[in-house]
């Protein structure tokens, strides 16, 4: 009885705080009642099969909605991309605790936690990233070049673009932090025959990365390790050059110097 109770009044507290978002009307549904909000035909409804802890509603709206939608415990009845259109054009209604939005944005850059993020966000699999990635499994920005370019040759047009810029000789050796699945290092021991290492935290890239390797027999030429970029001090080796596409906004600009 007092689960109940608690439940309707965490319930009642979510309906008061999506009450505010009127612009359109809609229909919030629960298990066992339904509310209107706004005036006129509900345009959609958001079924909320279980209720948000307001607490989370309040430190961040968005995180709270999305994260609800994404572990189905939200879900939407009727065209979805009106309802995001409803709720992302009312954002000044949206709460946000910066405090506690600051530590989520701005998390721990412990080497534990570090590999921890790598780890969860690629090592779900290489099939699934190769669902939607092109055949460079490139996982940053392309290079369109021209208008006809597909997802493919603009990415080839990046690292061709990144190892001019390196301006590489026969020989050299060549340091990609957070290499991925290698695309750039191959290119380079294609083009250059340079002798390239990468690093990675996620274990599933390095199986990829190192199976690549053997199959294209540039065993002579690429290695790839699997360890932390705070590590390359200690380790005594030296490179020639050195490059980190998205890297340098995750350790930050005052970690370079500790690399380079």
């Amino acid at each position: 009885m007092f689960k109940a109770a608690e439940d309707k009044m965490e319930e009642m507290a979510m309906v008061r705080f999506l009450g505010k978002f009127t612009e359109h009307p809609f229909l919030l549904r629960f298990q066992d009642d339904q509310y209107p909000v706004g005036q006129g035909e509900p345009e959609f409804t958001v079924y909320f099969k279980k209720a948000i802890p307001v607490q989370k509603l309040m430190t961040s709206t968005s995180l709270a909605l999305g994260e609800a939608y994404m572990d189905g415990d939200l879900e939407i009845e009727g065209n979805l991309f009106q309802a995001l259109d409803h709720f992302l054009g009312q954002m000044d209604k949206f709460s946000v605790d910066q405090k506690a939005l600051k530590k989520l944005i701005f998390s721990s850059t412990s080497k534990k936690n570090q590999e921890k993020e790598v780890t969860s966000h690629y090592d779900i699999g290489n099939d699934f990233y190769k669902l939607w990635l092109d055949k460079t499994m490139s996982y940053s920005c392309a290079y369109f070049k021209h208008e006809d370019d597909t997802l493919y040759q603009a990415q080839v047009n990046k690292a061709d673009y990144i190892l001019d810029k390196l301006y590489l000789k026969e020989g050299m050796s060549l340091l990609d932090i957070g290499c991925g699945w290698g695309f750039l290092l191959i290119e380079a021991a294609r083009r250059y025959k340079v002798r390239g290492t990468g690093i990675t935290l996620s274990r599933q890239q390095y199986k990829e990365f190192s199976l690549k390797i053997r199959e294209l027999g540039l065993e002579d030429y690429l290695e790839v390790k699997l360890m932390d970029y705070r590590d390359l001090p200690e380790s005594g080796m030296r490179f020639d050059r050195g490059g980190e596409r998205r890297h340098g906004g995750t350790c930050g600009a005052g970690k370079l110097p500790a690399v380079y």
